[in-house]
């Protein structure tokens, strides 16, 4: 997968770059030699001489080997499936075209039915699903609110579909989701929502 880079991946670069080991891999490609603070340097360097083009490829390079980074370890928060359940791997996406961020995701199969774990960071969605948090914000009548390992979270369920998901929110930063479709009934998507490992997330978001 390519990611691009924008002036949000820039960011996240020098972020990242800043934060020090923590958001380091774990095991032994912790110790392997960070190549993105030799590809930042470049691209001020490339950028300094007018080569805009070399300056784009090396921050392009720094924020694709970040968010593979980054996604491998939040892959590692995702829930995992329900019992009897088959489980793909997991899958980092860069959103750039959809204003920034970063997706990672997870989905779970069982004859005609399915769950898809999703975890999105530093995106517009994470904003917009942030104001049905508000109080007082309305809400369908299909949603009820609940408490998800102590998180305020939202429920929203279909019973002539089958469908629906589960949301949280975390620190204006991590849209957390769990959808369903062709389960028997919400419990199956709110006990996979207790799976998420939301100290891991805090942890390596700062929240």
């Amino acid at each position: 997968m390519r990611l691009l880079t924008t002036g949000a991946g820039l960011m996240l670069a020098l972020a990242v770059v800043t934060a020090g080991p923590g958001l380091a891999a774990d095991g032994p490609a912790a110790a392997r030699p960070d190549p993105v603070p030799g590809w930042l340097d470049s691209a001020r360097a490339a950028h300094a001489r007018g080569d805009l083009a070399r300056a784009a490829h090396d921050l392009e390079a720094a924020v694709s080997d970040l968010q593979t980074r980054i996604g491998a370890q939040l892959a590692a928060a995702l829930p995992p499936p329900p019992s009897g359940w088959q489980a793909e791997a997991a899958e980092t996406q860069s959103l750039f075209s959809s204003g920034g961020g970063l997706s990672v995701g997870r989905a779970f199969t069982r004859e005609d039915a399915s769950v898809n774990v999703l975890l999105i960071l530093d995106s517009p969605a994470v904003a917009a699903a942030a104001a049905q948090f508000q109080p007082g914000a309305p809400l369908a009548a299909n949603v009820r609110r609940v408490k998800v390992a102590g998180e305020e979270a939202l429920v929203r369920w279909d019973g002539g579909t089958h469908s629906g998901d589960v949301t949280l929110v975390l620190g204006g930063r991590a849209l957390l989701q769990v959808e369903g479709d062709g389960v028997a009934s919400s419990d199956l998507l709110l006990d996979t929502a207790k799976g998420w490992n939301l100290g891991v997330i805090r942890k390596l978001l700062g929240l």
